[in-house]
């Protein structure tokens, strides 16, 4: 556990000291997920300040994530298990409030995507390509059954990422990925080629990992990436002009409509 603050002439500045030093122990290592911190008692002897200083540390770790607070018999504050979902979730949502175009989203893909295949290709272990396979599999056997191997695309680029062994780079692509799936659900893309390119391109992706062939692995990913964004970008063109033309054929059946009764 940290040691007491030396100098603490608020109870403001005491609860951000301690909740401060609480923090950086877990992010140290020195906290683990599940470990039990001391309670508010003790900790409040041990900095020498009042209880409610401690308890609005806790109440401060808590609102970061950080902590649980656990009531009743065998309760307390435990440090909480990572969860990288609610900031994959506030990345995702700031990128959909933002109105992100698809060209914007092409282009930060072709940034991300390739360099995270070189590290998977660099860091991947022998259990984490077996689930990279795992997964090809399923989309393969999804696309000889008609199933269509669309909703395990994206799960394939999330695996490569958390392959790549760093934080930061898996929950930024997570958050891609969910943007991604959104711009994929309102375009039609239920042509078995397209399905087929996929699956033939991820297990190709595979292969480079597994060999650990880095650059292999950038080059295939950076033409996988360029290819599927091509495609969605072909498909979201065409529906959009689709729309628009049934659009117009009800504008001017409305406007025939309309000089119809003006005649009568």
């Amino acid at each position: 556990m940290p040691s007491p603050p030396r100098q603490t002439p608020t109870r403001d500045r005491v609860s951000d000291t301690i909740a401060a030093r609480i923090q950086k122990s877990i992010t140290d290592g020195e906290l683990a997920s599940g470990e039990r911190l001391p309670a508010e008692r003790e900790l409040a002897q041990r900095f020498k300040t009042s209880r409610l200083s401690i308890r609005e540390a806790y109440r401060s770790l808590q609102e970061l994530g950080l902590i649980t607070i656990r009531r009743g018999a065998g309760g307390g504050a435990f440090i909480a298990e990572i969860d990288h979902a609610p900031m994959s979730r506030s990345l995702t949502m700031m990128l959909r409030l933002g109105r992100t175009t698809h060209e914007e989203l092409t282009e930060a893909r072709l940034l991300l995507e390739p360099p995270i295949a070189r590290l998977a290709a660099r860091r991947a272990l022998p259990e984490d390509i077996e689930r990279l396979q795992a997964l090809v599999n399923q989309q393969a056997e999804a696309l000889e059954s008609k199933e269509g191997p669309g909703r395990l695309a994206l799960e394939f680029h999330r695996l490569v990422a958390r392959c790549a062994r760093n934080l930061t780079l898996e929950v930024t692509m997570n958050a891609l990925a969910d943007v991604t799936r959104e711009a994929v659900l309102k375009i039609d893309l239920s042509e078995g080629a397209v399905h087929e390119h996929v699956v033939t391109f991820h297990q190709k992706i595979v292969n480079a990992i597994k060999r650990h062939d880095e650059d292999l692995a950038y080059d295939l990913m950076e033409r996988h990436v360029s290819d599927v964004q091509g495609r969605l970008g072909k498909n979201l063109l065409r529906q959009i002009r689709d729309r628009r033309s049934v659009a117009a054929k009800k504008d001017r059946a409305r406007e025939k409509g309309k000089g119809v009764k003006l005649t009568r």
